[in-house]
């Protein structure tokens, strides 16, 4: 793992549904953690083959991230992510087992 790409920073929130005063459910996020994030650019390929993918296919691009984040092993797909000002939902994780070094955790924006 190179850390010097790990220049974003990111927030891990955990979503909690509280009532308030009129009984009404309203989700209170509560900060877990953050760390420093890398954040990989798309290649030139994917590029190419956006012209040649529907109009669908373009939007899902376009809410999701994935990110890299050193290995934690308190990292579920049930938290969500904070990155510039934008909420994510954790919808994917991918871990190294092997050498314990990364995780890939790929999310989408919450609409």
């Amino acid at each position: 793992m190179i850390t010097r790409k790990m220049n974003e920073r990111i927030t891990f929130l955990e979503r909690k549904y509280m009532k308030d005063e009129n009984g009404d459910l309203i989700d209170d996020d509560k900060v877990l953690f953050s760390c420093w994030a890398e954040v990989p650019k798309s290649t030139t390929k994917e590029f190419r083959d956006r012209s040649s993918e529907g109009i669908e296919e373009m939007k899902k691009r376009k809410t999701r991230k994935v990110f890299y984040i050193r290995f934690r092993k308190d990292v579920d797909t049930g938290l969500h992510v904070e990155w510039r000002g934008e909420k994510y939902e954790v919808v994917d994780i991918g871990e190294d087992w092997q050498s314990k070094d990364m995780l890939m955790i790929t999310c989408e924006v919450i609409k």
